[in-house]
Formats: C-alpha cells, structure tokens, sequence
C-alpha cells in the first residue's frame, strides 16, 4: 500500500475547519482523548465520509486504523482506493471487523 494515495484529516473543532468529514479517514476529538472515526471519503475529497465509530480512545486510533487498512489490503478490488474500498463494504460490515457491537444507527 506504499503507493496508495490517502488523506487523513484530524481536528478537535466539531465545525470542520480541517475538512475531516471528506478525507478517506477522518478523526474529530470528542471528550477529552476520544474521538469520532469517519471513513469512506476520498484523496480529492469530493465525497463525504460516514461515522464508523464513537468515543474512540486516543491509544486506539492506530490500530483500529491498521485494522482497517489490512482488511483493505486483502479485499480491495482493482486500484479501489481505501475511501471506496469503505464506502463499498458500508459502516456495518467494517463495525463488524472491527468488533464494535451495539446498534448506535
């Protein structure tokens, strides 16, 4: 994935002043040291991202997201980048690699 195109975007201000709700990851601060996850954006960033996961402690973004982004590596169809690779498999199934239970949606 050395070569994969990908913007992540973190902020703490919930107005997105740093576009963190079109990046292909996104990371807002919610309370402290959580944050709430969105996926599914893109590198141009002419597609909005969906919420993924709430109230994410900061010493669990990285591998939450290295999770993600080995499942990624395993499934993604063609030069599917990662945003469509999340928009594809839809909030859902990624909760469900993930092994987040609870139906907040």
């Amino acid at each position: 994935l050395a070569e994969q195109q990908l913007s992540i975007r973190m902020t703490g201000c919930p107005n997105g002043c740093a576009r963190p709700y079109n990046s292909d990851i996104g990371l807002v601060g919610r309370s402290g040291e959580k944050y709430t996850l969105y996926v599914g954006g893109n590198y141009r960033g002419d597609r909005l991202s969906y919420e993924l996961q709430d109230m994410l402690p900061k010493d669990q973004i990285v591998p939450t997201v290295k999770k993600l982004m080995g499942e990624f590596q395993k499934e993604r169809q063609g030069n599917e980048g990662f945003g469509e690779y999340c928009t594809r498999k839809g909030r859902e199934q990624l909760r469900e690699v993930l092994g987040i239970t609870g139906a907040k949606y």
